[in-house]
């Protein structure tokens, strides 16, 4: 619990310092990359964080590669994670064909559908899914599980952990209300992102099924010793929900609607899809299972 607390409050401290410097740095980021006041304050913050990661381990005595997640593996790292991609996109391929099958979504493609077309929105959600899987499991289920198994047990773990990265996806900044970006704005911004997670009834969906996902993911940490599998899952996933979300779109009048939450693929479809292939994992790979 220490541990997972000590990156909670060094998150929030990147927080603090990135909407401290919006003011003078969001005319970069604007020119950089067009980045609205809201979003450079996330990203500034996410760059402050990466950039005093070595720092913070080192003050949490958390070094080397093992205590990273990076423990030896007995094949190539790039060959699991292409591994861990084909199961990541496996995984929610099931849910979107479920959804689908149900009616909760609509095959309603965004352009017409050529091979140049699919190439472009695949390679389009890879380059996404594996930036994202590097830097949200590395964060997560690399030193940050390490820590934490250190004094706590699995279940306790993957459970705090999974409620952490499930509220990060609800604190992020929100809009400015004026034109011009002050220090006073900018901390509006990022407390309004944290208004968000009180707000109950309009997440419960979706934060319980990023809770689950979460789990699973430190599951498979937890069984391989090594978060490079869980990197490729993840980038698998965020690859396929781009992919869907082009090709398919959501049928809010349908009577399945409440499988999907307003973002249209995670919800209660996702929670209970992705607590059955979790649980399924987790007896699949036990090891006294295995030895009898």
């Amino acid at each position: 619990m220490p541990v997972i607390a000590a990156f909670f409050f060094y998150l929030l401290a990147c927080m603090l310092l990135s909407s401290l410097l919006l003011p003078w740095l969001h005319p970069v980021f604007d020119a950089m990359f067009e980045a609205s006041p809201d979003r450079a304050l996330y990203r500034f913050a996410m760059l402050l964080a990466l950039i005093g990661m070595p720092f913070f381990l080192r003050a949490i005595k958390l070094r080397g590669r093992a205590a990273m997640g990076f423990q030896p593996l007995s094949e190539n790292w790039h060959r699991v994670v292409g591994k861990g991609l084909g199961y990541g996109i496996l995984i929610l391929l099931g849910l979107v064909v479920i959804l689908m099958v149900s009616g909760a979504r609509l095959f309603s493609p965004r352009e017409e559908i050529t091979l140049f077309i699919l190439a472009k929105y695949a390679l389009a959600g890879l380059a996404s899914g594996l930036a994202v899987g590097l830097i949200e499991e590395f964060f997560f289920r690399g030193p940050m599980q390490t820590g934490a198994r250190r004094s706590l047990g699995f279940w306790p773990t993957a459970i705090l952990i999974g409620a952490f990265y499930s509220m990060v996806h609800f604190m992020r900044p929100i809009a400015p209300s004026s034109e011009e970006i002050t220090v006073a704005e900018a901390f509006s911004m990022m407390w309004g992102g944290f208004e968000q997670l009180g707000k109950v009834n309009e997440i419960a969906d979706r934060f319980i099924a990023l809770l689950v996902a979460g789990v699973f993911l430190s599951m498979v940490r937890e069984r391989t010793g090594s978060v490079v599998w869980a990197i490729g899952i993840h980038a698998g996933w965020v690859m396929t929900i781009k992919v869907a979300k082009k090709l398919t779109d959501s049928d809010a009048n349908a009577t399945t609607s409440w499988l999907l939450s307003s973002d249209g693929i995670t919800g209660w479809g996702s929670a209970l899809w992705m607590a059955a292939i979790a649980a399924g994992y987790w007896w699949w790979t036990d090891p006294r299972r295995r030895r009898v």
